[in-house]
């Protein structure tokens, strides 16, 4: 009697510890990572006239470099992502990388002094980054984008 009371305390501990375990390790970082997305389709939503026409300020291109650093940070806080982030319908990591990579080149032409290039050309390079940031991390970033 008592060897099986021990045995049922033992298996709830370890079952309390590995839920804990992964909620911790795992659910925890992966919503962190889907509260980025959402900051990312903020961004994009809230700044749409000043991303579209490449006039962003000094803050939007912070702003842009922040959330493409966050994305890739996020990831990394996630073990096994290969494994965890398909289970959660997250992005995979190629996805995630290419995004990133293109909202930092977002970050550079907001920018009205990049070499180059007019502000049409700018404006014109962002749009087709934010399509792209769209279709990898599958986030609204337009108000006329019909589909995701």
């Amino acid at each position: 009697m008592q060897y099986s009371l021990a045995l049922t305390v033992a298996a709830g501990v370890a079952v309390f510890i590995l839920s804990q375990f992964f909620m911790k390790f795992i659910l925890d970082p992966a919503v962190s990572l889907k509260e980025v997305l959402g900051e990312l389709s903020h961004f994009f939503l809230f700044n749409q006239a000043k991303i579209t026409n490449a006039s962003g300020t000094q803050e939007l291109q912070d702003g842009a470099k922040m959330l493409s650093a966050q994305l890739l940070a996020k990831k990394e806080a996630i073990p096994s992502y290969k494994v965890f982030g398909k289970l959660l319908g997250l992005p995979d990591e190629e996805s995630l990388v290419n995004a990133a990579m293109e909202l930092n080149y977002v970050a550079g032409l907001l920018n009205e002094n990049y070499p180059g290039k007019s502000t049409p050309e700018r404006a014109t390079e962002i749009s087709k980054c934010m399509e792209c940031i769209q279709q990898h991390l599958n986030v609204r970033v337009s108000y006329l984008s019909s589909s995701r």
